[in-house]
């Protein structure tokens, strides 16, 4: 019996028991059924939160593409400006932007780290609504970052 995983360990001890008392084996029996149905599902949770996650940095990753398109655009054009004109300003403050929501990308994805499978539940639930959030805010600088260098290129 060593050789078994704990659950189904404690599902032959329970079959054991309900040989020798119905009613000790209909508690067993229950409690592994209640064991097998509430547990997993903090880690069906972790799994779900963290598949979120990463869709989120992947349609994030998405729109950074047309965001380094729009900020190359804008440097071409920086270089054809002179530096006083006014113009030049308001390409530069995009393209600062521009690289900050780069930069925060960037941030991130270094200090991502999957929860160890270890971890308890609630800790890497904890963890994981804390990453999203941050790579949510990324998602929404991108976007603040294209709109702004869109409405830039129009008013060209």
């Amino acid at each position: 019996m060593a050789s078994l995983p704990p659950v189904y360990s404690l599902i032959y001890h329970a079959t054991e028991i309900m040989n020798n008392n119905t009613w000790l084996g209909l508690a067993a029996a229950t409690f592994c059924l209640l064991f097998v149905f509430f547990a997993p599902q903090d880690k069906s949770e972790v799994k779900t939160l963290i598949e979120s996650t990463m869709a989120v940095h992947d349609a994030a990753m998405a729109e950074m593409g047309e965001m380094n398109r729009i900020g190359r655009a804008l440097q071409r054009e920086l270089a054809t400006l002179d530096s006083l004109a006014p113009r030049a300003d308001s390409v530069h403050a995009v393209l600062r932007s521009i690289k900050r929501a780069e930069d925060g990308m960037f941030d991130w994805m270094r200090s991502y780290e999957e929860p160890a499978s270890d971890m308890p539940a609630e800790d890497a639930l904890r963890y994981l609504k804390g990453q999203q959030a941050a790579i949510n805010q990324n998602q929404r600088d991108i976007r603040a970052a294209i709109e702004a260098g869109k409405q830039l290129q129009r008013l060209q």
